[in-house]
């Protein structure tokens, strides 16, 4: 008899508490080592955050190991025992659900609403962005995603290319087609957002030319520079790629970084100035940080 754990569409929702100066660097952990996505659950006057994420059912005797392993070195460093990792058995159509209970369309940077496909267009919209409920990341509500959104609303031209690194849903992409790029480039190493995101170009009517790929940076290794290129990761995954990012931004155009928590500002300018990427704005909201970096011609070769 076949394990009905094992049936495609089924994942295992795990759960567990943690201090909060330990649960950033934990939070890091998972996303670049076992999920892609993670949803933080903060109860207010708690000195506990709640970490919610997902695997597969394939990869679930697999991740136990290396968190707890991971979290073994904060025993007596920030946290008295290892955390309880509390797990239950959901279904797409399940996790589907409680998605559509809890995702409300919203109003961004003045006139970009995103919304579910079952919620009407938002009045006062200008830019309409409808995403489909999958597991993938970016529906608009995290702070990282905001900025982005922010930011490509204001500086954003019509006419210019646009790479997505770590796309997950496509919000970013898709704000851009509709801002009028002449090509987009998305890409994500998560199957499950590769194909969020396809779906929701088809969803809203995306008819800028466009390429949606599986994989890294190296899908666009060899790509003429993009006028804005947009990369909402985490600092162990763009740091070690700042130069093929610099190569990759035109002269005056826009890198816009993002997924970058505030304590890591100091190591993140760092490296930028050592690169000579020096002309560059922060955007802060809350704990999180979005540079804003425009190259400028002559940058020092590294």
């Amino acid at each position: 008899m076949t394990d009905d754990r094992t049936q495609a569409g089924v994942y295992i929702e795990a759960r567990l508490e943690l201090p909060r100066d330990v649960a950033d660097i934990v939070c890091d952990f998972i996303v670049e080592n076992i999920s892609p996505g993670l949803v933080l659950e903060d109860e207010e006057d708690s000195e506990n955050l709640g970490i919610v994420f997902y695997v597969r059912t394939d990869a679930e005797s697999e991740y136990r190991p290396v968190l707890e392993a991971f979290l073994e070195r904060f025993v007596g460093q920030g946290i008295d025992k290892l955390p309880t990792i509390r797990e239950r058995t959901i279904r797409d159509v399940q996790w589907e659900e409680n998605y559509k209970q809890s995702v409300r369309p919203l109003l961004i940077a003045g006139d970009v609403g995103v919304r579910p496909p079952w919620a009407e267009p938002i009045e006062g919209s200008r830019y309409d962005v409808i995403l489909e409920p999958r597991m993938a990341f970016g529906t608009g509500t995290h702070e990282t995603t905001r900025s982005c959104l922010k930011v490509i609303r204001e500086t954003f031209e019509p006419g210019q290319r646009f790479l997505d690194l770590g796309c997950g849903s496509g919000i970013l992409s898709i704000l851009a087609a509709k801002m009028g790029a002449a090509y987009i480039k998305a890409v994500d190493y998560d199957l499950t957002a590769v194909d969020n995101c396809t779906e929701n170009f088809m969803v809203n009517g995306i008819t800028t030319r466009h390429e949606v790929l599986f994989g890294s940076i190296e899908k666009a290794q060899q790509d003429e520079p993009y006028d804005f290129v947009c990369v909402n990761i985490i600092k162990a995954t763009i740091l070690p790629v700042l130069p093929r990012l610099r190569k990759l931004t035109c002269p005056g155009g826009k890198l816009v970084l993002s997924g970058l928590l505030a304590r890591e500002e100091e190591e993140v300018s760092g490296r930028l100035h050592e690169l000579d990427l020096v002309n560059y704005v922060i955007v802060p909201d809350n704990e999180w940080i979005t540079y804003v970096i425009t190259p400028m011609a002559g940058s020092v070769e590294l």
